[in-house]
């Protein structure tokens, strides 16, 4: 595949989706100039999710795309310049600060059902967002609308650019499902399905944000145990020795999050979760599960699902982290390591998260 040439000084590397391609193809692009509504940031790390393999995988549910763009749904990094009517629509954004990229692109239009009621995830007003349709956070610079930049409450040093790259999603996701979507109380006891990197995450969001009173770690994998047990967790088990909770009289589940989202993470929560609990699901390895029908009346059960956050949301992530609440574990790798790193994250070989420096 060809390359793009510009002078050196006007370029940047970035790593792009191709449609029929399976894995990212390096480029080296002009750096973008700002639309009126734009902000172009220099990207200081760029996050790796295991949603990029699905987006790479024609096969995943995450669908496909017709047209090339730049990977990344998680970047962070400092305003680079500003187009013509930034200053007038968010006098806050300056030359240097220090911000993130909100992933989803609302409209944020008064006249919008969902973004006038602080739903702004669930805008429809577009299919692409950055990093998934547009072009995102595994380049040196990317172009973001002003409406979805999201400053960062704290310096580089208390808030570290890989740290606040992940937070957009691998935070944010968690966050959403458990304060927003569960509303999880004080006290209440909540089991989360995937200790991968969201399921860390939630371990500490569950514990030391909302002050939830037992948190259960549930993973096929032993080798998770160690870090869900110092993010917080009070007791973790694969899925096979879940039993021994039916005779604890000291667990009683009232929420069980799935990060996984087969037919076997599914049917575990449902055997777990208390009468009158709440199964809640954020992971998508499989196109779909089949509810159990009888169980799930038999127990007056409420199911739900949710989609990444919200702009709101990502501020009160920020702030959770610059306090010390939440702490993401990151690796970083150079940029030009991305096919490298994707070929990791295919072999099972990855821990926690990754996050791209250019």
């Amino acid at each position: 595949m060809s390359l793009h040439t510009t002078s050196a000084a006007e370029s940047m590397t970035a790593f792009r989706y191709y449609p029929k391609e399976t894995t990212a193809v390096r480029e080296t692009l002009s750096i973008p100039t700002p639309k009126p509504d734009e902000v172009v940031i220099k990207i200081l790390a760029g996050g790796v999710c295991h949603s990029d393999l699905g987006i790479l995988d024609p096969s995943s549910s995450i669908g496909e795309w017709t047209s090339s763009f730049t990977l990344g749904h998680e970047g962070a990094g400092i305003i680079h310049s500003l187009g013509s009517n930034v200053s007038r629509l968010d006098p806050g954004l300056k030359k240097g600060a220090y911000v993130v990229v909100l992933g989803p692109d609302p409209c944020f239009e008064p006249s919008c059902a969902v973004c006038s009621t602080g739903k702004d995830n669930l805008c429809s007003a577009t299919d692409q967002w950055y990093g998934i349709g547009r072009d995102g956070a595994w380049a040196e610079y990317c172009a973001v609308r002003a409406a979805c930049v999201v400053p960062i409450p704290a310096d580089q040093k208390a808030v570290p650019p890989p740290v606040a790259a992940v937070a957009t999603d691998a935070v944010l996701t968690p966050y959403h499902a458990l304060k927003t979507c569960v509303g999880l109380r004080p006290g209440q006891t909540v089991a989360v399905i995937g200790l991968g990197g969201l399921g860390h995450n939630a371990i500490q969001i569950a514990k030391n944000v909302l002050g939830a009173g037992r948190v259960v770690g549930v993973d096929t994998r032993a080798s998770t145990f160690d870090a869900a047990r110092q993010a917080g967790a009070d007791q973790v088990f694969t899925p096979d020795d879940l039993e021994v909770l039916a005779h604890d009289p000291k667990v009683s589940i009232d929420v069980v999050v799935d990060f996984v989202g087969t037919q076997k993470s599914f049917d575990t929560a449902l055997a777990i979760v208390k009468p009158a609990g709440i199964i809640h699901i954020v992971g998508l390895m499989a196109p779909s599960v089949q509810l159990q029908l009888m169980p799930a009346v038999l127990k007056d059960l409420t199911v739900k699902a949710s989609f990444w956050g919200t702009k709101a949301e990502l501020a009160e992530v920020l702030h959770a982290v610059a306090q010390g609440k939440i702490k993401p574990e990151v690796h970083t790798r150079p940029l030009d390591d991305c096919l490298e790193v994707l070929k990791e994250f295919h072999e099972g070989k990855v821990k926690g998260r990754i996050a791209l420096i250019p």
